[in-house]
């Protein structure tokens, strides 16, 4: 009699629960995300990792000794074992695999053919690990070699890096358009690059193709849940755009298409996979009103996009699997020139309760100072941005962000997650403010001219002496963005919390000085 009563009290537990779309919350929820990342910088590990803590799952990268270092390749070994090693031991919601990280050792290393030593050992390694985890929600991320050799390559290469931009311009337009003039002007340039140069750089774009063909037949065999493709800087016309299209009508005539995403930008694409994971997870469509500061974004291609802004913009809502609706929660204002009256903008929004994101494209590698002049007046947390690298960068980056706070704000987090994932939205706000706007719009020129003052070039440093620099120049910037911070109100589900405290350290994670690590720490103070 007993036994009866105590399980019409469990049943009677159990089905009087809230109703909830946080799947298997009540059983063992599959926690973990396995993450590849595209190289070692904070943009590809802990912004995704921040982003990921705020939808509760909880980012799990390889160690640090098995990822690339600049211009040190990560080691292949240690990472494909420690790969296979963690899979059975963690509790695998998804495995997200970066291809250059695999197979090159990062993205610098995958600019160089010399980096593709083994390359078929290696993808019939990973070949392996895909069909022993068929099972698991799998999406690897691949990026399409860049427009201009990088700067680690040899003089020679370097020398006729213009010469290549419009050889690779002018193939693209052959493809598109086949017009004698461009035909004959490609013929003129083909002669005047010398054969090993111009082979070099062709050969990196067919060894390429060749790899992202092989991962799109895995994806139609079913072992490859989603596969994303990235367009690394470009123009309007290259072979970047011109490998991009082939690839997406290869997956389109396997009928894969839904399944196969050619996405411009590379940095950000981490950001958009946990968003898009997110979005599944809690079986979401997020919608966004989509505002642009000119009258033709169709028309608009900014410097280092092959695609105008719109299509950029659209692209990057569709795959994080929201939509464009012009009465959505999400409101996205595009900016790209000066608009001081977007503070106006704001508030109209804020006070129909939409969640307002800022992608900041007016200049590319940082922050407009005079919009940031105009944000600092707000309270950081009423709206989001980003303004930092490339537009596909901060594009893909707010978008990201957005559709994590609505799935923050709905309350649908376990409670034993929730503080986590609200310090970890106030880490990345903080974060734009310190990265994007301070040391991308002003100290790092300061740094630069530091460096030379010392005898050390901006791409080489002493990491230890230049962090100790990078810290003296920071404080007055994160002195005054935590003094925004402060006190500031944050709802939970239940309750309000104030930001009570935020220690900042700084440094630079590479021994140059394009980026910065920015590592806040929020404490949290119950209202009373």
């Amino acid at each position: 009699m007993f036994k009866k009563a105590l399980w019409f009290v469990l049943t009677l537990c159990i089905f009087s629960l809230p109703a909830s779309t946080y799947n298997e919350k009540f059983t063992m929820p599959k926690d973990d995300i396995i993450f590849i990342p595209l190289d070692s910088r904070p943009v590809n590990t802990q912004n995704v990792s921040l982003l990921t803590n705020m939808w509760g799952k909880n980012l799990i990268l390889p160690p640090q000794n098995v990822l690339d270092d600049y211009t040190k390749p990560g080691n292949f070994e240690g990472l494909n074992e420690w790969l296979n090693e963690v899979i059975p031991k963690s509790n695998v919601y998804a495995v997200v695999i970066s291809l250059q990280q695999y197979l090159n050792g990062g993205l610098i290393a995958s600019r160089g053919i010399e980096n593709y030593k083994n390359y078929e050992e290696k993808l019939s390694l990973l070949y392996k690990f895909l069909t022993e985890n068929k099972n698991k929600n799998i999406i690897i991320f691949s990026i399409i070699p860049r427009l201009t050799p990088t700067q680690f390559s040899d003089y020679e290469y370097i020398k006729y890096s213009d010469m290549l931009k419009e050889f690779s311009k002018l193939s693209d337009k052959v493809d598109l358009f086949n017009q004698e003039k461009d035909k004959a002007r490609l013929e003129e340039i083909r002669k005047s690059i010398p054969t090993d140069v111009l082979t070099k750089y062709t050969e990196l774009f067919e060894l390429n193709e060749e790899i992202n063909k092989k991962l799109i037949e895995w994806t139609k065999e079913g072992y490859i849940k989603t596969l994303v493709i990235g367009i690394d800087d470009t123009q309007e016309f290259s072979m970047s755009n011109m490998a991009a299209r082939k690839l997406d009508q290869y997956a389109k005539a396997r009928h894969i298409s839904d399944k196969v995403y050619v996405l411009h930008g590379a940095d950000e694409i981490g950001m958009e996979i946990t968003a898009r994971l997110a979005n599944e997870y809690y079986k979401r469509i997020p919608r966004f009103q989509v505002i642009y500061d000119v009258k033709e974004p169709n028309k608009i291609i900014l410097p280092y996009e092959g695609a105008n802004l719109k299509k950029i913009v659209e692209e990057k809502i569709n795959f994080i699997g929201g939509k464009v609706d012009l009465s959505g929660e999400c409101i996205l204002y595009v900016h790209t020139h000066e608009n001081l009256g977007i503070k106006n903008e704001i508030q109209k929004y804020k006070n129909r309760g939409q969640i307002f994101g800022i992608a900041d494209v007016a200049y590319v590698n940082m922050a407009d100072k005079k919009l940031i002049d105009v944000l600092f007046d707000l309270n950081p947390l009423s709206f989001l941005y980003a303004g930092w690298n490339t537009p596909s960068n901060t594009i893909g980056t707010v978008i990201s962000e957005m559709s994590l706070k609505m799935v923050l704000d709905k309350s649908i987090l376990p409670s034993y997650k929730e503080e986590d994932a609200i310090k970890s939205f106030i880490a990345f706000s903080f974060i734009r403010y310190a990265d994007d706007f301070a040391y991308q719009a002003d100290v790092r020129n300061k740094m630069y001219k530091w460096a030379e003052a010392n005898h050390m070039s901006k791409d080489n440093v002493d990491r230890k002496t230049a962090d100790e620099e990078l810290s003296i120049k920071m404080k007055p910037f994160i002195d005054a963005i935590k003094e925004k911070y402060i006190g500031e109100i944050v709802k939970r589900e239940n309750s309000f919390v104030t930001i009570k405290d935020i220690e900042v350290k700084v440094r630079y994670p590479w021994s140059r000085m394009f980026e910065i690590e920015v590592m806040p720490q929020v404490t949290l103070q119950n209202q009373r």
